[in-house]
This record gives C-alpha cells, sequence and structure tokens, in this order.
C-alpha cells in the first residue's frame, strides 16, 4: 500500500479546524447562559451593596451550581469520564504549577500596582472572591467550554468562539466593550497556556485569580471583609464536590468493569 505523503497534513488540519457537533454542545450552550443570566442578576439586580442576595447569585448559583457543577455532572454521569476531561488532573502537574509561576512574573507588577494604596479590609475578601471564582473560571471556560467546542470544530474555532464568549461573559460586570475586546485575547492567551498541559493546574491557584484580582480591584468592587468567609466555604465547596464525585464515578466504573 502506497503511503499519502498528505495525511500528516490532513491530521494535522482535522485537529485546527474540524465539524462534528454533538449533544455537549446543548448542554455548554445551557450552562453559558446561566451563568451568564446568574452573574447578571447578581451585579444588577441584587448588586454588591446587598452582600448575601449578590453571593447566592455570583458565587452558589453562577459558578457553583451552573459552572461547577453542571460541567462535573455532565462528564462524569454522562460521558461517564473523568474529571480529567475538565483537566483536573495529576498529569503534568509539575510542569503546570512550574509555568504558572512563570508567568505570575509577568503580571506580578500590574497587580502590585493596582493594589497600591488600598486598605487590606478591601484586598481581603477580593482576594477570596479571585480564588474561587478563578477556580470556576479554569474548569468552566478552559476545562468545560473550550474543550468541547475544539471537540466539535478544532482548535482554532475553539479558541476564537470560546475567548468570544468568555469575553461576552463580562457583559455581567458592566464591563464596556473596548474592555471586552482586551479580554477576548485575554481568553486567547488562558486558552493558550492551558493547552501547553491540559492542567487546570497552569491557571489555578495563582495565575487566572491573579488576573481576576486586578480586574475586579481596577473595577472598584467593594465587598464586606465578612464576604471573605463566604468565598473561602464555596471554595472548599467546589474541591470538596470533585472529590467526592471522583471516587463515586470511580466505584461505578469499577462496578461496570
Amino acid at each position: 500500500m502506497k503511503s499519502n505523503p498528505t495525511n500528516g497534513y490532513r491530521l494535522r488540519f482535522d485537529a485546527l479546524f474540524r465539524f462534528k457537533p454533538n449533544k455537549s454542545l446543548i448542554t455548554v450552550a445551557i450552562s453559558y447562559l446561566a451563568v451568564i443570566g446568574f452573574l447578571s442578576m447578581a451585579t444588577y439586580v441584587a448588586t454588591p451593596a446587598h452582600g448575601m442576595y449578590y453571593f447566592l447569585l455570583y458565587a452558589v448559583a453562577c459558578a457553583g451550581i451552573a459552572g461547577i457543577a453542571t460541567p462535573f455532572l455532565w462528564t462524569l454521569f454522562v460521558e461517564r469520564t473523568s474529571l480529567s476531561a475538565l483537566g483536573i488532573t495529576r498529569k503534568r502537574i509539575w510542569w503546570s504549577l512550574l509555568l504558572q509561576v512563570i508567568f505570575v512574573l509577568f503580571i506580578q507588577g500590574e497587580l502590585v500596582r493596582t493594589l497600591q494604596g488600598k486598605s487590606w479590609e478591601r484586598i481581603v475578601p477580593l482576594v477570596a472572591l479571585s480564588l474561587a471564582i478563578g477556580f470556576f473560571e479554569a474548569v468552566f471556560w478552559r476545562g468545560w467550554l473550550f474543550q468541547r467546542l475544539e471537540s466539535a470544530f478544532g482548535i482554532v474555532p475553539g479558541m476564537l468562539f470560546g475567548s468570544a464568549l468568555y469575553a461576552m461573559f463580562h457583559i455581567g460586570y458592566g464591563m464596556t466593550g473596548s474592555e471586552m475586546v482586551f479580554l477576548f485575547f485575554i481568553g486567547l492567551m488562558f486558552c493558550a497556556a492551558f493547552m501547553l498541559t491540559r492542567n487546570i493546574f497552569i491557571l489555578w491557584p495563582v495565575f487566572q485569580p491573579m488576573g481576576q484580582l486586578i480586574t475586579v480591584a481596577k473595577e472598584g468592587l467593594e465587598l464586606p471583609l465578612i464576604a471573605t468567609l463566604g468565598f473561602v466555604e464555596i471554595l472548599i465547596l467546589f474541591l470538596v464536590f470533585a472529590l467526592i464525585l471522583s471516587r463515586k464515578h470511580r466505584k461505578m466504573v469499577k462496578t461496570t468493569a
């Protein structure tokens, strides 16, 4: 059988561009609309001034239910794959953490300038928010939405469309068009970083949360100090939820094996 010299190019092209939509895209679309809806309600209806209502809509409904629980449950019990399909894995974790440290060096100066002059009472709740929401963003935007778009349409459309959706999500924060254009390129940067190891620990717990902290601090978001406790609790809940579901999935796999 003669070899086809174009096979290598075809394989590479299929990775960059393809058209294989699947049922996961419906769930992705629903979860995307849900996170935008809950964030908008938190920002414009509850407003940060009403701390508890804002927290319930933003951290619990937006990040927790739509952004974390939906991808987790769909991946584990519908697609019947492990959370590694969302980038939550030990594979290449040390390379991921090392690269994350290198990335952080490029934005630490901006963080220092942004937080300069702010009191610790204003900074601490924003740090807690950034850690919790940073985990949600790493899982939802890169592990879930980008990888499902990539699987259906290829790397290039996945990055472009995923970054556009990421930028438009920030309408819920009340950001302007020029700010969303900037966030589109930030989304591309995070996608490219994630693709290096396919592990969310190249983005979290420092790199993406630092970017989140810079953003919310520049926007002038102010939260009461007590909000720190709520965001720490929701982050712990995210991590425990991941651990419990992973164990349940492993037992289910063993039972059906």
